[in-house]
This record gives C-alpha cells, sequence and structure tokens, in this order.
C-alpha cells in the first residue's frame, strides 16, 4: 500500500466528503425531518461512530497494529466514544468538553495526521471515517440540538484534558506508548512542531489550548456582541 501523503488527492477529497457532510447534514435534518425522524438519524449517528471507534483498535491489530499502541486511548478516540454518547443522550456536558476536542483537536488531526499508510488501505478508511464522524457528529449536534459553548465550557473542557493527561501520564510510562502526545512530538508535521522540543511543548500547550479553544467559541461570542448591541 502506498504511503499516506498530506495534501494528495485522496486527503483533499476527504476533508471535501466531510466540509460537505457538516455543512449539509445538519441543515437537512433540522429543516427537512420530524422530532420523530431526528431523534432516529442522532441515535443510529451515535451508534455508527461508537461501533467505528470500538472496531477500530481491532481492525489496527489485525492489519499492523501492537495492543499496547492501539488502545482506543487517544484524545480523539475517547472524543469519539463520547460524542456517540452524546448523540444518543444529548447530554450537555459532553458537548461542552467534546465541542472543544472535535474541534480543537479532531480537525487538527484531520488536516495534519498522524497516519502512515495512504488510500486504500483500511487504516485510510478507519482514521478518516471516524475522525470525520466526530467533527460531523459535533456540528449536528449543534446546528440540530441548539446546543452551544459558553465561556465556561472553555474551562470545563480545559480540565477535562488536564484531568485526562493525568490519568493516562502512567498508561504511557507502563507500556511505552505515547497517548496523548505526552512523551514525544507526533512523526508528522503537526502545531507541536511550533510549541518547542519535549518537555517544554507540554507546557506551550496550556497557553496554546485556550487560543484554539477561544479561536472555536469566538463565533458565537461574537453573535453575542451583536445580539446585544443596541440599534
Amino acid at each position: 500500500m502506498p504511503p499516506f501523503v498530506a495534501y494528495s488527492t485522496s486527503h483533499i477529497v476527504v476533508l471535501l466528503i466531510i466540509l460537505a457532510l457538516g455543512v449539509f447534514l445538519p441543515s437537512l435534518i433540522k429543516r427537512h425531518t420530524s422530532a420523530t425522524v431526528t431523534r432516529i438519524v442522532s441515535i443510529s449517528l451515535g451508534v455508527l461512530l461508537l461501533l467505528s471507534k470500538l472496531l477500530e483498535p481491532f481492525f489496527r491489530l489485525a492489519s499492523f497494529g501492537s495492543w499496547q499502541n492501539d488502545l482506543p486511548l487517544h484524545l480523539c478516540d475517547i472524543a469519539g466514544i463520547l460524542t456517540g454518547v452524546l448523540l444518543i443522550n444529548r447530554s450537555y456536558l459532553l458537548y461542552e468538553i467534546n465541542y472543544f476536542w472535535a474541534l480543537g483537536g479532531t480537525a487538527l488531526a484531520v488536516l495534519t495526521p498522524e497516519l502512515r499508510n495512504g488510500f486504500p488501505h483500511v487504516d485510510f478508511y478507519f482514521y478518516f471515517f471516524t475522525h470525520g464522524m466526530i467533527i460531523v457528529c459535533i456540528i449536528f449536534a449543534t446546528r440540530v440540538f441548539n446546543y452551544r459553548p459558553t465561556l465556561k465550557s472553555i474551562w470545563r473542557a480545559f480540565v477535562a484534558t488536564a484531568i485526562y493527561a493525568v490519568l493516562v501520564a502512567p498508561v504511557n510510562w507502563l507500556l511505552g506508548t505515547n497517548y496523548l502526545y505526552l512523551c514525544a512530538k507526533p512523526t508528522n508535521a503537526t502545531l507541536f512542531d511550533y510549541l518547542g522540543p519535549w518537555p517544554w511543548y507540554l507546557l506551550s500547550l496550556v497557553p496554546a489550548s485556550f487560543i484554539i479553544f477561544f479561536i472555536y467559541y469566538s463565533p458565537f461570542w461574537v453573535a453575542d456582541l451583536v445580539r446585544k448591541k443596541p440599534s
């Protein structure tokens, strides 16, 4: 199988598909379906995302992986599982956290993938299907459920990320893994390359996370300011 090449034709096509689904699927469901159909679609998307995230490690292990490195412990894995649950039970707390994890983390993972195998390897399909589904489903929850983050949501997402880092650090130490990229930068070119060497980039991630989270909150912030502006 050919190696993955960032912004190759296959990569760009996948990005366009994710963008199209994120724009048109929520609009279609919101405007042209009943509450019952909306509920069925949201639960179906949630179940599909959960199944794909739970099956992905087994396909990786069967094709080329090792069980230590293919546990569903990357932040995008947790975001995918929680987003699936969110679509099923409409938990706003899960939305607050996963809004920033999906758009601040998973979107970057789609733009700068840590991926060895290109199209048509099964790893290529699983990577972009699961990551793309997370993004589409968070946009779906925002548009269809009328959910939105607040300033407090930024803090909740940051605290949740810090707690998860503390929990996964011992796993990295015991298994010699690199979940959450706590032990080394991704091998491919990513935002981490601009944050300094290890371990200093871990400190740089603190202000970088707040900046990224605020960027994704800013459309709602601007909308609030416009609504409050006197006519």
